[in-house]
């Protein structure tokens, strides 16, 4: 069987394709734009370097200009429906990628809070074209609404932590009592679990009941975290600066309610805390709630060690 030379090269996202202009401007707005605007009259290449998702989605779109087919799937849906929105896919073909992605998005992907979860963690790198087609937003809303919906956390369930040890082991040995999806969460970045959170509490989640996700939100993404002993590690400053914004954005979620997490737990944040040198603000916000505690503390909860080998014994007098 013949087939025609190719007459296009297409650079996109690092990877060259050798294809034909035909498939490509007959599906594709944006490469038609560029065909029809160029001053070469026979353009044999097309760069795209910013295409959503790289070269490895630009070949899906390809494949799809070309009439071949593949698999969507909840872990490729988010790059396919941005580089489809990227391409201009859609007003050039009756059958075009937007609204095929459209409808795998509506039909399937947004059913379940573990398949919303996926999408919006896989949107993460996807801004702002994810943005724009409301891919995070409609994530957001199913995972908040199936939440409240399922609503299986009571006034009864509170998440115990105790301090096992002054190392990187004080969060891993944390074991909140959670709903069955929280863990889900933890994968999300912080910009967006504190989003999940605000949603699920515009529709009525209760601030009490956040205190075990958080819980558990924080071993995830603190417990790697060397904070004492002389055996201390430095991290990296990057890295030391996106766990104090997690740390921050965490107590600016924890519930206002008395009693809703243990002190053993606040202890463990404000040694965190100091560690990472986060605003005096958050510090004095967890001594605040430790002191209105203080009835359920033991002494391991009250011992915050110092930069030596001393340990300083928090002073409730000193934030009232």
């Amino acid at each position: 069987m013949d087939f025609l030379p190719s007459d296009v090269t297409v650079n996109a996202g690092g990877i060259s394709f050798t294809l034909h202009k035909f498939p490509l401007v007959s599906k594709s707005g944006y490469i038609r734009k560029l065909v029809s605007e160029s001053n070469d009259a026979d353009i044999s290449t097309i760069e795209i370097p910013d295409i959503p998702g790289g070269g490895e989605t630009f070949e899906f779109a390809a494949k799809f200009c070309y009439g071949i087919n593949f698999e969507m799937s909840t872990e490729n849906i988010a790059f396919l429906r941005c580089v489809a929105e990227y391409l201009e896919m859609t007003d050039y073909a009756v059958a075009n990628l937007v609204g095929r992605t459209e409808a795998y998005f509506s039909e399937v992907a947004i059913k379940s809070i573990a398949v919303a979860v996926t999408i919006l963690h896989s949107s993460e790198n996807l801004i702002p074209i994810a943005e724009k087609v409301k891919l995070m937003s409609r994530c957001i809303d199913t995972i908040a609404y199936i939440a409240c919906k399922d609503n299986q956390f009571s006034t009864s369930v509170r998440a115990e932590a105790g301090i096992n040890g002054l190392t990187s082991s004080m969060f891993s040995n944390l074991k909140p009592i959670v709903d069955w999806w929280s863990e889900d969460l933890t994968v999300l970045r912080i910009d967006f679990f504190q989003r999940v959170l605000i949603a699920m509490m515009g529709r009525g989640f209760k601030q009490y009941a956040l205190g075990p996700i958080l819980m558990l939100y924080a071993q995830k993404s603190l417990r790697c975290l060397e904070i004492f002993g002389k055996g201390r590690k430095k991290i990296e400053p990057k890295q030391e600066h996106e766990k104090r914004v997690v740390l921050e954005t965490i107590v600016g979620l924890l519930p206002r309610e008395k009693n809703a997490l243990s002190v053993s737990f606040l202890s463990m944040l404000l040694q965190a805390a100091i560690y990472l040198q986060t605003t005096i603000a958050c510090r004095l916000d967890l001594e605040k709630r430790m002191a209105l505690q203080l009835g359920q503390a033991v002494l391991d909860d009250l011992l915050i060690p110092s930069q030596g080998t001393l340990y300083l014994m928090l002073k409730p007098c000193s934030v009232l």
